[in-house]
């Protein structure tokens, strides 16, 4: 085999091996970085009660922009999802479980006991400081709340809106994962310089 034809090949397995490195790191920063969300209402409000966790229930429409304001700002943000551990968080559309709660329009956040009792009910847009003020409080007031070891009181205070309340704007964006974008624009450059090395060499 040719000088250049080996360094073309090295170069090829070191993009490929770049590009492997990059998904892996991706996959693990996204998995790191998600609320642990039961999709079924039934199943999550059984194993709350099996496991005595309180839950936080998210009821939303995929045609809603304030819904999609709290996928991309919310339930992403580092220190909601690490006080989602302590919950049991059920993730489903606005139907039959949204009736159940008085559902108008959504989105629509609960958080009950293990019994299912109706502990906290925002019909609103909650920012990610607002999330996590409910969940230290739920944890911090219920009787369950000595046995989760997120159960720090915070002072956050809780959001004012009135259960009934629409249209609440987010009082702050939830931070991201820094550096995230990094890693694909590296390994986009490292590609990008792989590949040209290779056609010079076939030149």
């Amino acid at each position: 085999m040719s000088l250049p034809i080996r360094s073309a090949t090295l170069l090829s397995v070191v993009a490929i091996l770049l590009l492997t490195i990059t998904c892996s790191l991706t996959v693990s920063v996204k998995a790191q970085n998600e609320v642990a969300w039961v999709y079924d209402y039934p199943t999550g409000m059984k194993t709350a009660a099996e496991k005595n966790k309180p839950v936080l229930i998210y009821i939303h429409e995929q045609w809603c922009s304030k819904c999609k304001n709290m996928d991309q700002n919310t339930w992403n943000n580092t220190e909601v999802v690490s006080l989602s551990s302590s919950f049991i968080n059920i993730n489903v559309l606005g139907t039959e479980q949204g009736r159940l709660y008085n559902y108008s329009t959504p989105p629509l956040v609960v958080l009950t006991d293990p019994q299912g009792k109706v502990l906290e009910k925002y019909n609103t847009e909650l920012s990610a400081s607002e999330v996590t003020a409910l969940q230290r409080k739920v944890l911090a007031e219920a009787p369950f709340a000595s046995h989760s070891p997120t159960a720090n009181p915070s002072n956050a205070a809780a959001p004012t809106s009135n259960a009934s309340t629409a249209g609440q704007g987010n009082l702050g964006k939830a931070a991201g994962v820094p550096g995230f974008e990094a890693i694909f624009a590296f390994a986009g450059i490292m590609i990008v310089v792989a590949l040209t090395l290779i056609g010079q060499k076939f030149r």
